[in-house]
């Protein structure tokens, strides 16, 4: 199958089924007879998953702009794969130069993608989406080791870096060089998270218990402190609306933490079932929380805010594994995936299919 196109193994129905308009006629059955498909059966078929080329291995990141999604690869050197929604065909790609291996990290603006990636000293390339080719690019000082982290605004792009102590680097966009630095205090080790909003920056860190900071921007230092309850450990990921940070915690079950900015105070968890285990890439939109989990084969837990209880529930086929990466849209959730070679799949969140299975 070419990189568009979703098994057939998990679309085929053995029934009559109108699913929001869309009557899905028994495709099973007309796979064995023979017969042509449907338009219909055909969209239920085709468009749902990219599929990289050999090589082209473990999505660690994503993220999306009206027309694309962009894939950051764990190769060697560092790929990042231009993907067109309509089609989940690759448009273009961005390859590294010798020794810029592995994007861990990836955000985008109007006209550019920036990628971090995993050397020591780190790097973050700013490539023009237009050609997909290098525009600029920020190297670390000695010590300024492995970007895991990245997030922006209009004029700042933030790399998260998993330094002991901990690091997050404030990068102006136009030159990419650094503005201003926040070092963690001693054992404020390890960013593997970043999210912001219009005045701070708030960086995950993989500790025992997890701690989310809450950092000025206009200052680069620590406004105020979150810190996990004993077992709540490894921040992996984070995303934020306008009253609360979401938290997705590596443990077992895996948990996800809604704390109120204001006070950086949890109000309410979310907790996985049995084998839900490990939180590794989170996403949300006005009413959802989406939390990929590190699973063989993956899952994304669609997650009520209001509530903190799972809604739906995305389970990936044999060999979709371990969900490193999460992106969404007004109609889709895109989910990157840590296998040779790299997945992404595109989950229609309006009920069609693959969809969330309540």
């Amino acid at each position: 199958m070419d990189s568009g196109i979703r098994s057939l193994s998990s679309l085929l129905i053995d029934i009559d089924k109108d699913w929001d308009g869309h009557t899905l006629t028994n495709i099973k059955k007309a796979i064995a007879a023979g017969q042509p498909l449907t338009y219909e059966q055909m969209i239920a078929v085709v468009g749902f998953a990219w599929t990289g080329e050999t090589d082209e291995d473990s999505c660690y990141g994503l993220t999306q702009d009206a027309d694309y999604v962009y894939a950051g690869l764990g190769t060697s050197p560092a790929k990042v794969i231009k993907i067109a929604k309509s089609t989940m065909t690759t448009s273009a790609t961005w390859t590294g130069e010798t020794g810029e291996d592995i994007c861990r990290a990836i955000t985008q603006d109007n006209d550019f993608v920036y990628a971090g990636l995993y050397p020591s000293p780190a790097k973050v390339i700013k490539i023009a989406k237009s050609t997909m080719t290098t525009s600029a690019t920020w190297t670390g000082e000695t010590g300024e080791d492995i970007c895991y982290s990245l997030t922006q605004d209009a004029t700042f792009v933030y790399a998260g870096l998993d330094t002991s102590p901990a690091k997050v680097i404030k990068i102006t966009k136009s030159t990419m060089a650094t503005s201003a630095t926040w070092t963690g205090e001693t054992g404020e080790d390890s960013c593997r998270a970043l999210a912001q909003d219009t005045d701070f920056v708030y960086a995950g860190l993989y500790l025992s218990p997890a701690k989310v900071i809450k950092i000025t921007k206009s200052t680069m230092v620590t406004s105020a402190t979150w810190t996990g309850e004993t077992g709540e450990n490894s921040c992996y990921g984070l995303t934020q609306d306008a009253t609360f940070v979401y938290a997705g915690l590596g443990t077992s079950p895996a948990k996800v933490i809604r704390m109120f900015k204001s006070t950086m105070a949890t109000f309410q968890t979310w907790i996985g079932e049995g084998y839900e285990d490990i939180c590794r890439a989170i996403t949300q939109d006005n009413d959802f929380v989406y939390a990929g989990l590190y699973l063989s084969p993956a899952r994304v837990i669609k997650i009520t805010k209001s509530t903190m209880l799972a809604f739906a529930t995305l389970t990936g086929e044999s060999g979709e594994n371990n969900c490193y990466g999460l992106t969404q849209d007004a109609d889709y959730v895109y989910a990157g995936l840590g296998t040779s070679p790299a997945r992404v799949i595109k989950i229609d969140n309006r009920r069609h299919f693959p969809h969330f299975y309540q």
